[in-house]
């Protein structure tokens, strides 16, 4: 009789998670930046789980915004909400940040930035998406510059990095 009633109670438990939504275990984003002086352009995308990113607009809004579909209310706070929490400085002068829109594939939402160029001779990154909600949160940021490429890891206690080509 114990037996049946652990098998019970597992099938049941599996059962729960089988029907659960997925929900992933880990908190990452992943940010490249790309100095084009090609298009005289420094291009920005970041990669957001679509999830996270939901649920920080539903903290700061004080109620849920889904993603999809993209109407411009959403879109609009996507926009201040990025512009709140990524910063770009070049050889001491801030980047205006342009916000052109976003996309999903799957779980995950990609962020499409642009700024002016500047010849960089040192860049300073801000970097503080979803930190104030997942203290364990990870932001990978991806500094491309003239074939050198630099990558640096933010959290909660390191929201900034200078890199210098």
């Amino acid at each position: 009789m114990k037996s049946a009633a652990i098998f019970f109670l597992a099938f049941f438990t599996l059962a729960l998670q089988a029907s659960a939504p997925l929900v992933h275990k880990f908190y990452l984003s992943n940010t490249s930046i790309e100095f084009n002086a090609q298009t005289r352009a420094i291009e920005i995308t970041s990669k957001i789980f679509t999830d996270d990113l939901e649920h920080v607009l539903e903290n700061k809004n004080s109620r849920y915004q889904a993603l999809y579909p993209q109407t411009p209310e959403v879109y609009e706070c996507v926009k201040k909400y990025i512009g709140d929490n990524l910063s770009l400085q070049v050889g001491g002068r801030n980047v205006v940040l342009n916000f052109l829109g976003y996309s999903a594939d799957n779980d995950m939402t990609t962020l499409f930035i642009e700024g002016s160029y500047f010849e960089p001779n040192s860049v300073i990154v801000t970097n503080t998406i979803l930190l104030d909600l997942y203290t364990d949160q990870q932001n990978i940021v991806e500094v491309r510059w003239n074939g050198q490429t630099k990558r640096e890891y933010f959290t909660k206690d390191k929201k900034q990095f200078q890199f210098i080509p």
